[in-house]
């Protein structure tokens, strides 16, 4: 009787063993499905960069863009929602978060080119009211300090999340310019402008609507005019209500389950932007090349050094070996988005993906290969 109950007590423990390593041996080698043809060194390295991201149980999707050599390539994995076995390709559309910002730099850099905008002038010239509260011991915030996120505008206003109808999966749909407006009032100041660096959400959103106001024209229309339309990027968009479900790349929470994209309709400037990496690599490459005087202009250093600064609402960098780094980062619900530039070298890459999976290795090895 005892030699029975042990051996089954072995047997037992044999077959949780067993069962563990299934679901270990399953979570490391999951089949993921790809169009990279893993034939190319450069096929090879990115195909081994993607494997370690899969690691993290929460991915789902992931489309890249790469430029480098004169040449553009794609990679796509995994599906545009959990389970339903459909890859992404280059014309998937996905968040692209905050790094939308950039874009709302550049068209800074063509305000600023027309003149409708001074880069050192007092936001308030720009506000309708009165805003005595956005002085700090007689300094000004300016708009160089809106777009290098040094104008201590908090990073969320409280009034976002007070409000009645506030949806925690789609924390900004209906947020307007007037609760924009009415938290700026309520907003103390607590440090001198242009001194120290704090990323802010609404500071980027503020200069949205300046540079609206300064143009008579919503966002998208100004982001059409300057930049989408000259750059051919047809697939980048704000509201993609009319588009099919198979072209979505549908973003997903920490369980891998859908949940919305955001609704950035009314302060767009901070992050409302969706794309593809077809449009994304086109991006890419007018930054590198520098042609356009708005976007030179927006690449320009306005704060911090040369390894570790700012430009019009681009993060400024150094590569270990000197060249100029441009990058942007987003982030929301359920979406992620890096975007890398290196103009000397005419070399970059966007990586889109729909889960909150962290991609922070994947960048990392992404931009130390084409940076070489």
């Amino acid at each position: 009787m005892f030699i029975a109950k042990k051996q089954a007590f072995i047997l037992g423990r044999l077959l949780i063993l067993m069962n563990l390593f299934c679901s270990i041996s399953y979570g490391q080698h999951r089949t993921i499905s790809t169009d990279n043809p893993k034939l190319s060194a450069l096929d090879k390295q990115v195909d081994k960069y993607v494997t370690q991201y899969y690691q993290d149980k929460r991915s789902v999707g992931v489309s890249i863009g790469i430029v480098k050599g004169g040449n553009i390539y794609f990679y796509n994995y995994g599906e545009t929602q959990a389970g339903n076995k459909l890859r992404p390709d280059k014309n998937t559309i996905y968040e692209i978060g905050s790094t939308t910002k950039s874009f709302t730099g550049i068209l800074l850099g063509q305000a600023i080119t027309d003149h409708k905008i001074g880069l050192d002038n007092d936001i308030r010239d720009y506000l309708k009211g009165e805003f005595p509260n956005l002085v700090y011991q007689g300094t000004p915030i300016t708009i160089r300090n809106l777009a290098s996120h040094t104008s201590r505008i908090t990073r969320i206003f409280p009034n976002m999340w007070e409000r009645p109808e506030y949806d925690s999966l789609n924390p900004l749909k209906n947020y307007n310019k007037a609760l924009l407006y009415q938290g700026l009032h309520k907003m103390q100041m607590d440090t001198l402008p242009g001194k120290k660096y704090a990323y802010s959400n609404m500071a980027v959103a503020l200069l949205g609507t300046i540079l609206e106001d300064a143009y008579g024209k919503d966002y998208f229309t100004l982001i059409q005019k300057y930049i989408l339309t000259p750059l051919q990027m047809d697939n980048t968009m704000i509201r993609i209500d009319a588009l099919p479900a198979r072209r979505i790349a549908h973003p997903h929470d920490e369980n891998r389950k859908p949940v919305p994209m955001w609704d950035i309709f009314y302060v767009p400037a901070m992050g409302a932007l969706r794309s593809t990496t077809t449009d994304m690599v086109k991006y890419i490459i007018a930054n590198n090349n520098e042609a356009n005087a708005a976007i030179k202009l927006s690449h320009q250093r306005i704060f911090g050094t040369d390894e570790d600064g700012m430009g019009l609402n681009w993060f400024l960098h150094r590569t270990p070996t000197g060249h100029r780094v441009l990058e942007h980062s987003g982030g929301t619900g359920g979406s992620r988005s890096s975007l890398e530039c290196f103009p000397e070298l005419k070399t970059g890459f966007v990586i889109l993906t729909n889960s909150l999976a962290n991609r922070n290795q994947l960048e990392k090895d992404l931009a130390s290969l084409l940076s070489k």
